[in-house]
């Protein structure tokens, strides 16, 4: 009984722990169905979701990073920019 009843509190205890981190309103994508869904309601191609799991250099952990296709874009487009930039010095 004793275990179950500590099994019980760290379970809560987690649960808890994650409602302390402020989304701003908008729920977290965890899964690729979730992505179809939302991708399913969007019209344009720039917006569309693409979803990876990636390894943090902080941690062993993979988490699910999500971007646009048009913040792909410009994040490809930065990196030009910034290898040029450095290219040029």
């Amino acid at each position: 009984m004793n275990k179950i009843s500590l099994i019980l509190l760290l379970g809560f205890t987690l649960v808890g722990c994650e409602s302390l981190y402020d989304d701003g309103g908008i729920p977290r994508i965890r899964s690729q169905k979730q992505v179809d869904a939302y991708n399913a309601t969007v019209s344009a191609n720039n917006d569309k979701l693409v979803c990876t799991r990636e390894k943090s250099t902080t941690s062993n952990i993979r988490q699910f990073v999500c971007m646009t296709i048009g913040q792909q874009a410009r994040m490809a487009e930065e990196s030009r920019e910034e290898v040029r930039r450095i290219s040029r010095q």
